[in-house]
């Protein structure tokens, strides 16, 4: 791009959080499905995962502003039955302002953005492109224009249910925990994911912390009964509806080893937990990394929403199709 002042200039985001949340709001409009609102606080919020640097954020800036953005979030996962450690970084939020939109935007900041991230070390990508949307398309061409390794490896589906209002009541009332508990237990958890798991994310304490009760909405209920464990976590936003509607995001299903009651009574827990901070709504992906039957039980249903997954690598791996994998969908 041409970097005279006339003429849209791609460089490192430049933390105007209020002008980005304004052009995705006005840029994803006319999606149908892209139910949520990514306000100000939430972006930010994403900002303050460990790790995470503008230096991974290229976003291009006109004279009218912002026209263009991608984000790359680190991730540390183990890849294939090798136990390979991999350090990847979750791509996300690419948008272009209505007056630019088109793919010559898009391929610009992905593919600067693969160079920032090969040259700070980082080994791969992973992007989520919702079905029917123009970058699932585009995607694979991406790839083959910048000679990478890149394969659709998993398509994520949705679960979803309606809550019931509750009683408003501050967070610690709703349920007694220790957050430092809550932290080792999840730390825990996460490592007793199965082995054969081809595609696992690895956690650190510092990002656990965010996962858990950092992030912005956070929300996270554990149980311990005779001994047993297990812990959800997840986080609470705006649909992007009118009027506005609270939605809550099931993250992690650590079920760990309690008795299959005993899960359904978790789940419930944190159901009314997010339905006392005024959730309406409740959505979880499927990943096939933990059992679902709790929440078919709990009356949640599959929605029409499907997410598809794409891996890319240069670090000489190869990305293929897998049954199931753990990581978070952003």
């Amino acid at each position: 791009m041409n970097p005279n002042s006339s003429s849209p200039v791609l460089c490192t985001f430049r933390g105007d959080f209020g002008a980005l949340a304004a052009m995705i709001q006005q840029s994803w409009a006319s999606n149908s499905n892209q139910p949520l609102l990514y306000s100000e606080a939430f972006l930010r919020s994403a900002f303050d995962y460990p790790g995470s640097s503008f230096s991974l954020a290229p976003a291009v800036y006109g004279d009218a502003g912002l026209l263009g953005f991608l984000a790359g979030f680190p991730r540390a996962v183990r890849w294939n039955a090798d136990a390979h450690p991999a350090r990847l970084t979750l791509n996300s939020f690419l948008t272009a302002a209505t007056s630019v939109k088109g793919p010559g935007v898009a391929i610009k900041l992905w593919s600067d953005l693969v160079e920032r991230c090969r040259d700070r070390g980082y080994e791969g990508t992973v992007n989520f492109c919702v079905e029917g949307d123009g970058m699932s398309r585009i995607m694979p061409l991406f790839s083959r224009l910048l000679k990478l390794k890149t394969e659709r490896i998993f398509s994520v589906e949705f679960l979803v249910r309606l809550l019931r209002p509750a009683p408003s009541e501050p967070p610690a009332q709703i349920f007694d925990r220790d957050s430092d508990r809550d932290i080792d237990l999840f730390m825990e958890l996460a490592s007793a994911l199965p082995g054969n798991l081809p595609l696992v994310r690895l956690w650190t304490r510092a990002e656990a912390e965010w996962q858990c009760r950092n992030r912005a909405g956070a929300l996270t209920v554990s149980a311990e009964v005779g001994g047993r464990r297990g812990i959800i976590t997840g986080y609470l936003m705006q649909a992007a509806s009118a009027p506005p509607t609270t939605v809550v995001l099931l993250g992690d299903l650590f079920w760990g080893d309690l008795e299959p009651a005993e899960r359904t009574e978790l789940l419930e827990r944190f159901l009314r937990a997010a339905a006392g901070q005024g959730a309406r709504f409740a959505s979880c992906p499927v990943l096939g990394y933990a059992s679902l039957d709790p929440l078919t039980a709990a009356g949640f249903r599959r929605s029409k929403r499907v997410i598809h997954t794409y891996l890319t690598f240069w670090n000489g791996l190869q990305p293929r199709p897998v049954p199931a994998l753990y990581i978070d969908v952003l």
